[in-house]
């Protein structure tokens, strides 16, 4: 049985992907902002080390694989889409490499989206500037766009990670380590965090 790290944990995909894990006899170190083994706020640099560090001590240095399934979607404000939805994987990801390399054939997945491809005019800045980790930039390259930037972010948060993904996957330091790096862009599933968007006449 393996040990699996899993952002989102409390909720919606995290939450079912731990429940079938944990089912399997896998170990689950869930991270989310309530009800999770690792009490972290992905929206911040400190919850991100928070949940690095954390992890790879309830982990022992060594991670079968992880789920990189927390998110926040259109109207939670372009800042927070752009920490939690980019850094709140690429920097928790990078931090837990080294454990994922330590594993025998360590599987990640993190959770992308259909709108990579299904939004029309997302700003390739916005996209350049969350790939070069930068949110200040890509909350300014949106700031014109009034109601519309919130989609905008939320496309362009996923169209990054997606890209990340695809470019580190094949390097000697994840594909070279044998580490699975994929990313799964599902369309429109019914979690809370869909629920409360549908729940609003806007």
């Amino acid at each position: 049985m393996g040990t699996y790290a899993i952002t989102g944990s409390a909720s919606g995909m995290g939450y079912h992907t731990a429940q079938k894990l944990r089912a399997r006899g896998h170990t689950v170190i869930g991270v989310d902002l309530h009800d999770a083994e690792v009490i972290a706020d992905l929206s911040t640099p400190r919850g991100r080390q928070t949940a690095a560090d954390e992890v790879l001590a309830a982990a022992g240095g060594v991670l079968d694989g992880a789920v990189l399934a927390a998110g926040l979607g259109p109207g939670a404000g372009n800042r927070l889409i752009a920490e939690v939805n980019f850094l709140g994987v690429v920097e928790p990801l990078t931090a837990w490499r080294p454990a994922l390399a330590a594993a025998d054939r360590a599987k990640v997945v993190v959770l992308a989206s259909n709108s990579t491809t299904t939004v029309p005019a997302v700003p390739r800045r916005t996209v350049d500037a969350l790939l070069a980790q930068d949110t200040d930039r890509a909350v300014r390259s949106i700031r014109l766009l009034g109601s519309n930037g919130s989609a905008l972010m939320y496309s362009a948060s996923k169209t990054a990670v997606s890209r990340w993904v695809r470019r580190q996957a094949v390097t000697p330091a994840w594909a070279g380590a044998g580490i699975r790096l994929n990313a799964l862009a599902p369309g429109a599933i019914m979690t809370p965090l869909l629920e409360t968007q549908l729940a609003s006449p806007r």
